[in-house]
């Protein structure tokens, strides 16, 4: 019976070993996979956060740019403005000017009309009609080489004149000359401000 008992006991042990083993062999093989799902599971948010990482870094610089161009859109716009705002003061400026200087600007104009001849129609601008008088018209067509006939319509709203040579006309209205100089000179009055 001892015989017996040794066996069983030897089957017991051997029992016990083999479970003991089976146990931490399984238990390695559970620490594996929780260490392989904890892994991956690490490398997923990993990647998650550098993916938000770079979504909100990507939307930092859209939002800079659009900034930037923003405020550089609003700094155009406010150079426009002043610039606008110069060539309204020089027209202002013109409109207010003495009826003598008024004529002495006139004089000159019409002196650089020297090529024309005839008759030539003066149409006055509303602004500027206690400046070029009947009186004024007749003492320039003793000095031009054409004759000015002043029309009976005015330039509504306008300061300067008006030449009409059959159906050619030549703009001396304030507004229309500063435009025109505008419309040459921007670009070059903006590189000399606001550079």
């Amino acid at each position: 019976m001892e015989a017996i008992e040794k066996i069983i006991q030897q089957l017991n042990e051997q029992a016990a070993a083999e479970r003991q083993a089976l146990e931490t062999k399984e238990k390695q093989r559970i620490e594996q996979e929780h260490q392989a799902g904890l892994t991956e599971i690490e490398a997923e948010h990993e990647q998650r956060l550098q993916k938000s990482l770079q979504a909100v870094d990507q939307k930092y610089k859209q939002l800079s740019n659009r900034q930037q161009v923003e405020t550089k859109q609003m700094t155009l716009n406010q150079k426009q403005t002043f610039l606008e705002l110069l060539f309204e003061d020089a027209v202002e400026a013109m409109e207010s000017w003495t009826p003598e200087v008024q004529q002495e600007f006139a004089e000159q104009a019409l002196a650089d009309l020297k090529d024309l001849k005839g008759e030539l129609t003066f149409v006055c601008g509303e602004k500027s009609q206690e400046a070029f008088t009947s009186e004024w018209i007749a003492a320039q067509n003793k000095v031009l080489p054409f004759q000015l006939k002043a029309s009976t319509e005015v330039v509504n709203n306008q300061a300067g004149f008006l030449i009409n040579d059959h159906g050619v006309q030549y703009n001396f209205l304030f507004r229309t000359l500063v435009q025109d100089i505008q419309s040459e000179m921007s670009y070059e009055l903006a590189q000399e401000f606001f550079a």
